[in-house]
């Protein structure tokens, strides 16, 4: 039987290619090397509602100094959990250009501390970042506690044979873990 949740019930999971391709691997079989990465965090506090373009992303970078390296995961500090978008159940997703242009960075994962990387119902952004091996990690929280734009994600799933995983995901933070 499928693990489900209310779909107001929020925790932070790891979603597997199985998520929207059938009979794509499973949480169990993504490479457990890929959940210990190179992190990126990129502000896009502007962005609580509508699609995040990639001249967001862009904008991100240069406001922060820095670039999406390839390998790292790319994570996205909406500020949506701190808002009062929260109770209406409005967030930000990922514009076909936004998911072109992490593609084109050839970035490993991509985080949000919002409920999906799709704004609406389409999965379209699930799609196509999964179906590039991109994995996928939603409702992230406390990243507002996090004072470094550059760091070394640990990501642990609970290893099971499913789509979708409840996991903790922790910023390794200071150069002793690089």
């Amino acid at each position: 039987m499928p693990f489900r949740t209310h779909p107001k019930a929020s925790f932070t999971r790891v979603e597997a290619p199985a998520f929207v391709i059938r009979h794509g691997r499973t949480v169990d079989q993504l490479p457990v090397d890929g959940f210990v990465k190179s992190a990126v965090l990129l502000d896009m506090s502007g962005k609580s509602v509508g699609e995040i373009d990639d001249e967001d992303l862009e904008g991100a970078e240069e406001a922060a100094g820095l670039s999406i390296r390839e390998g790292e995961v790319a994570i996205l500090h909406t500020c949506w959990d701190e808002t009062s978008m929260k109770r209406r159940m409005l967030f930000p997703g990922l514009s076909r250009n936004a998911v072109d242009y992490l593609l084109f960075k050839r970035i490993t994962g991509v985080a949000v501390d919002c409920p999906s990387v799709d704004e609406g119902r389409s999965m379209r952004s699930h799609r196509e970042l999964l179906r590039n091996g991109v994995y996928v990690i939603e409702d992230v929280c406390n990243l507002v506690e996090i004072g470094e734009s550059r760091f070394r994600l640990l990501v642990l799933p609970i290893r099971m044979k499913a789509a979708f995983s409840p996991a903790r995901v922790v910023a390794l933070l200071g150069e002793s873990y690089w």
